[in-house]
């Protein structure tokens, strides 16, 4: 498998991500007559009452200088939002730019990825970058997001929360108003040009490599650098150290692209199953390695911040008895979001399978139940795992531990 390149992907939230090619985007406007796909999935009624309020707004509204675009593009988006389903979301072309960035090689943000925590019905962090203004500020997981700036948001507004973060230049400031153990504190933040390197790693005692992956992404315009090259990198630098042993640290890592976590897992694994998706109609899809493979003993590190295309490792090397699992149980997601990009520059993200591990096992709202269950000490519960103290991070330890007793 060679290492997948693709552009105008990312991330908002916590996902498995693939990518569409271009779609055509048909709006509702005018006087209906371009909205015969819409018609056919919504029925005469709802285009007849388009039409009507088309009608009345062009002949009886007292302002004429609304927009009637705006108008479409809030209609679309509202359709596509009713699904009430956290992962399926329209964007507006400024809203999409936006969406994209996240996985380019730079960005101006805070440096924080975010999802939607469907009970409670709000906006939550599932793990902003190491090193991020958002880290270095104190925003934490699982810290609530209430407003952005005096603007409240809910879990139904998450992408125009992400937007309004994101809307200032470098060096502008942001005050996020974030609610942690039942009190609430405003919390301010510099936007700033965000460079993203996703793998980190150093050699420890004993010949044990260790490599923390913190995302899986790709690069924009063409660009063949990404997790996966990032990863191999590390690895045959570690390689040339006398690695014989490795840790891969997937602790607060929100997932990312399917293809750059498969081409990872196809580095490690010998011949045979990855992955694969499943639709609604039963189409299959399926991530299969070649028969080289890194012939060395892994422990897998997780807590519960690892998420998606990190599950898709740790679930892979686990099934293929590759891979040790130490830590906590991770955050549960089994489901794929493919992005479809629009002429107009607008874009819409969708979910459109599940994903298996080679047993089978789909872990959606389950989470993969480490080997070895073992919590931080508890002043560091609350933090990020790369914050602890060598002395104190009783997980890695743990890996240590079984990685010289193998």
């Amino acid at each position: 498998m060679k290492p997948a390149v693709k552009t105008f992907i990312t991330i908002a939230v916590t996902a498995a991500v693939t990518f569409s090619g271009t779609a055509v985007l048909f709006a509702v406007a005018g006087n209906g007559s371009g909205i015969g796909a819409i018609g056919a999935a919504v029925g005469p009624d709802i285009v007849k009452k388009l039409n009507t309020v088309n009608t009345y707004l062009k002949n009886n509204y007292l302002y004429d200088d609304y927009d009637s675009v705006a108008l479409g593009e809030e209609a679309i988006k509202a359709y596509v939002d009713a699904l009430d389903e956290p992962y399926t979301h329209y964007y507006t072309a400024d809203e999409f730019k936006s969406y994209i960035s996240n996985i380019e090689e730079s960005y101006v943000g805070i440096g924080v990825v975010i999802s939607v925590d469907e009970e409670a019905e709000r906006i939550i962090v599932i793990s902003p970058t190491e090193g991020s203004p958002a880290q270095e500020a104190g925003i934490l997981p699982g810290d609530y997001i209430l407003a952005v700036d005096g603007t409240e948001f809910d879990g139904s507004e998450m992408d125009e929360c992400v937007s309004m973060i994101k809307s200032g230049t470098a060096g502008t400031k942001v005050v996020l108003t974030v609610e942690r153990g039942g009190s609430q504190q405003d919390i301010e933040v510099e936007r700033r040009e965000i460079v993203t390197e996703s793998v980190s790693s150093e050699m420890l005692q004993n010949n044990i490599g260790y490599v923390r992956i913190s995302e899986f992404n790709v690069n924009e315009n063409g660009s063949e650098e990404s997790t996966y090259t990032e990863f191999v990198d590390n690895v045959s630098a570690l390689q040339e150290q006398g690695m014989e042993k490795m840790i891969i640290d997937l602790r607060d890592n929100p997932g990312g692209v399917l293809d750059v976590v498969c081409d990872i897992a196809d580095y490690i694994l010998p011949e045979g199953l990855i992955t694969y998706t499943e639709t609604r109609t039963g189409e299959r899809e399926e991530y299969m390695s070649d028969a080289s493979e890194l012939d060395v003993p892994i422990v897998i590190l997780i807590n519960s911040n690892s998420a998606s295309s990190s599950e898709v490792l740790t679930l892979a090397l686990h099934d293929h008895e590759k891979a040790i699992v130490v830590g906590e149980k991770s955050y549960g997601k089994g489901i794929v979001q493919s992005v479809y990009p629009f002429s107009d520059g607008s874009g819409m993200s969708m979910t459109t399978a599940k994903y298996y591990s080679p047993n089978g096992t789909c872990i959606h709202d389950v989470g993969i139940e480490p080997d070895y269950t073992v919590e931080l000490p508890e002043e560091y519960r609350n933090g990020y795992a790369s914050d602890v103290p060598r002395e104190a991070d009783t997980q890695l330890n743990k890996a240590i531990e079984l990685l010289e007793n193998e």
